[in-house]
């Protein structure tokens, strides 16, 4: 796409080229960019690496939380679909996205634009170029920014949210030393905010669980009939303790919520907490190109940093149930590449080999409050697995004591966390915590962790195309990758540990466990929780393609190609011990690009086929994301683009794509998810369906939880249709300039946001529906080019839907679906001034 297909197309953010690009789908959601391409998309992972690799000016950039990456000063978008790395960068299995700045120009060159609109928006771009030293060195900066009031009301705290704000700029040096070589050292700094909350879409109720979102506590907000009629989850003095209450109201926590209202008809929504998400992202490098003659010599040096940070409501609800606060992570990598290239044998013979090299530093830390239960009440309750559930296996009910009532002394170690969790009274030789009240945030959060990861990444490629004949091409490349990475984790909660150490001392007591079994770190490997642990893996992997390409005719063009691709394993946040492995695909593709009508119709149509291998994919468990492997999925898909310019009708342009992708998982059994609180479903998830255990008080074979085969399931973000269509007309007016009149639309189709695709009862709103999106635009330009003015609009028909949704578990009470909320209708007015001769 080139800069002026990305002016017309109203392309100024990343985000908007899902709209242009066939088998696209692109969202910015937590901070995390998202992009998949026909099927193959990123992982909502902390630390995890990227299925899609976005490139600027030919570095990588490798984490997501740097791959939005603004659209100004751009000199054209590539978008490159399947297994990447023959050619240059890291190994994808999804594509690549290159974002290929302007060039710092030798002769004078200025431009600007800023534009106005509705929820007082406001953006600015600006860029300047011109030499230094004439025809040796020049220089460019650029400069960007936005900003725009909320796009919807949050009711709970009567504020708008959704707003949003970024700026960023660039400086780049062109040194030309000889005629041959040419170095270009360029910088780039970036800031944003947004206020892009999740909100609330549905509410299941887990065994015992909430009863509607204005009554979130769940079993803590039953009433003593409740527990009546569900004999052995309280004693019957505890029950006559509640005279007729809730536990909640027993401990003085009653706090109803507002329910959630339908948000996207309302244009509304309750969180408790306001939302905060912040990024930071810069850069610098140092590209050398040197012609030799029959050889070149390319080296690009890069250096990135990224950071995100995050506090709000989880649970999307009124009723201050979850908050986090924060999760934060940094990354730093640096890169090496270096290629050379030339041509043999008559030029018959097109070869390239390059080695490339990967670092990253990354940290991230997360930590969870309950601000309404808090955990010490939670802890008072000694509410693990309740008694009457039919997947219980702990030998008693619970009841209103104290846990500091038990015998036995309760180890500190993990009961302090890097955050500095205090303990809990009733613990011998422990301060006591002070009690928070309803609603506020307490000192102490019900789990917290950290992650430290290396990442290194060595490749050697080669790709050589000879052509057999003058119509027929034949292309091989290989590539040999290593990866290592190490990973220190770190994950604490008073929560487990001391609903573990409850659990674990009355099995000792009962004679079925040992006395050991009760000791520090028994009780802490038990609860999953760890110290600095420990984790290094290596993973080596060949990849390579074979293509052959067929000039049918002179505008017609042929192709066929098999490639291989690999993506590198990695290790979860919040787990101590686990990792997940690496994923593989094959890639079958054939296709057609072609010119007709002498000219007037341009047409590339595309079939693919892929293979995959021990798929990742993301789910949330245990409050945060958690990357898993499938055994196996395929998918078939058809790609059509398409432009049209007829000569009878001067002046007007149709242009466009479609795509369809069939996608299916293998055969895999994986945990329900709404039965996150069943016993083991954390520690097994890919046990058989369905999992079973000996309960040690009955010897009765139960249950651990309910799993599902996702055999058939369709691919994540992976939606079966997708069509845009673009109509222009241009006409010269003759001193009064150029007039300019566009419209697109494009429609995405339903898409699934887990491997479950919504089957899941009480999950079946963690689907999208498909939807339209309408955009326009009407511009002039001055005879001389320097000067144009636009109105746009963009969603004209105000289309409300979601752009992410998650799945995300509310501890002991519920299970929850949550989404954030695409942008509304928004319009305005843009003026541009271009000025010299340069760049711009």
């Amino acid at each position: 796409m080139t800069s002026e297909r990305i002016e017309q197309g109203g392309l100024d953010q990343p985000v908007k080229l899902q709209y242009s690009v066939p088998s696209m789908n692109y969202t910015n959601a937590s901070g995390y960019t998202y992009i998949s391409l026909r099927g193959i998309g990123n992982n909502a992972a902390i630390l995890s690496d990227s299925t899609v690799a976005t490139y600027q000016d030919g570095v990588y950039t490798g984490m997501m939380v740097t791959q939005s990456v603004p659209t100004f000063d751009l000199q054209r978008i590539e978008v490159l679909r399947g297994p990447q790395g023959t050619l240059y960068g890291r190994n994808t299995t999804g594509g690549v996205i290159n974002y290929i700045t302007k060039e710092p120009s030798f002769e004078f060159g200025a431009a600007g634009d800023v534009s106005y609109g509705n929820y007082n928006s406001v953006e600015a771009n600006a860029g300047l170029t011109g030499p230094l030293v004439d025809d040796k060195i020049a220089i460019k900066f650029s400069f960007h920014y936005d900003r725009h009031d909320g796009y919807y009301q949050n009711l709970a705290i009567n504020q708008r949210e959704y707003a949003g704000n970024s700026i960023g700029g660039r400086i780049a040096v062109l040194i030309r030393p000889a005629d041959n070589l040419k170095l270009t050292i360029r910088g780039d700094m970036s800031r944003s905010e947004n206020s892009n909350a999740y909100t609330n879409v549905h509410l299941t109720s887990l065994d015992g669980g909430a009863t509607d979102d204005t009554h979130p506590l769940g079993i803590f907000s039953q009433p003593a009939s409740y527990f009546t009629t569900n004999p052995g989850l309280l004693s019957p003095a505890d029950i006559a303790k509640l005279n007729g209450g809730s536990i909640a109201s027993y401990y003085g926590l009653v706090q109803n919520g507002q329910a959630s209202p339908d948000s996207l008809k309302t244009g509304t929504f309750t969180n408790w907490a306001p939302t905060i998400f912040k990024t930071k992202s810069s850069g610098a490098s140092i590209t050398a190109d040197w012609d030799l003659g029959d050889v070149t010599v390319k080296s690009i040096s890069g250096y990135r940093y990224g950071s995100l940070y995050n506090t709000g409501d989880v649970g999307g609800l009124s009723t201050p149930l979850l908050y986090v606060s924060p999760i934060d992570e940094t990354d730093k990598q640096y890169t090496q590449e270096l290629n050379i290239s030339g041509k043999a044998f008559d030029n018959k013979l097109e070869w390239l080999v390059g080695a490339f090299y990967y670092h990253m530093d990354g940290a991230a830390r997360n930590a969870y409050y309950l601000p309404t239960v808090g955990q010490t009440y939670l802890l008072q309750t000694n509410l693990a697995n309740p008694a009457g559930s039919a997947y219980a296996y702990n030998l008693n009910a619970t009841t209103l004591t104290p846990l500091g009532s038990l015998p036995g002394a309760f180890p500190s170690s993990y009961q302090t966390t890097p955050f500095d969790m205090p303990s809990f009274p009733g613990f011998p030789g422990v301060p006591a915590e002070a009690s928070p009240r309803a609603g506020s945030i307490p000192s102490t959060p019900f789990m917290g962790g950290t992650m430290t990861q290396k990442s290194d990444s060595y490749a050697a490629f080669a790709q050589a195309t000879y052509h057999l004949t003058d119509d027929l091409r034949l292309t091989g490349g290989i590539r040999y990758t290593i990866d290592r990475k190490v990973a220190y984790r770190t994950l604490h909660s008073n929560f487990a540990y001391a609903l573990t150490a409850s659990t674990i001392y009355q099995y000792v007591q009962a004679g079925y466990l040992p006395p050991e079994a009760y000791g520090e770190e028994a009780i802490a490997s038990a609860a999953g929780l760890c110290t600095n642990a420990r984790k290094a893996k290596t993973w080596r992997a060949p990849t390579g393609m074979v293509s052959l390409d067929y000039d049918a005719a002179s505008n017609v063009l042929t192709y066929a190609k098999v490639s291989w691709g690999y993506k590198a394993g990695g290790m979860n946040n919040g787990e101590c011990n686990t990792s997940y492995d690496p994923e593989y695909l094959t890639a079958y593709e054939g296709g057609v690009k072609a010119v007709m009508a002498d000219g007037q119709i341009l047409t590339n149509l595309a079939l693919y086929y892929y293979d995959y291998k021990d798929i990742q994919f993301a789910t949330y468990q245990n409050n945060g994301s958690r990357v898993l492997n499938a055994a196996s999925a395929t998918a078939f898909g058809v790609e059509l683009e398409y432009a049209f310019r007829p000569r009878f009708a001067p002046g007007w342009q149709l242009d466009g794509s479609a795509s369809f992708e069939a996608s299916h998982y293998g055969a895999g059994c994986f945990g329900d998810p709404a039965n996150l609180n069943n016993a083991g479903f954390l520690s097994s998830p890919k046990d058989a369906c369905p999992a079973t255990v000996v309960n040690p008080n009955t010897g009765q074979v139960v249950p651990i939880g309910s799993s599902a085969d996702i055999k058939g399931n369709e691919l994540i973000r992976a939606p079966r249709w997708k069509f845009n269509a673009g109509l222009q007309y241009a006409t010269d007016v003759g001193d009064f300039g150029n007039l300019l009149a566009r419209l697109d639309a494009a429609w995405t189709g339903k898409k699934y946001n887990d491997i479950w695709n919504g089957k899941v009862p009480g999950l079946d709103q963690s689907a999208d529906p498909g939807y339209w999106v309408m955009n326009a635009l009407l511009g002039w330009t001055s005879p001389d080019k320097r000067f144009s003015a636009e109105v746009f609009g963009e969603n004209l028909t105000d289309t409300r839907y979601y752009i992410n949704r998650n799945d995300t578990n509310i501890p002991s009470t519920a299970y929850s679906v949550i989404g954030v909320m695409g942008t509304p209708r928004t319009y305005g007015v843009r003026l541009r001034a271009k000025f010299g001769s340069g760049a711009y």
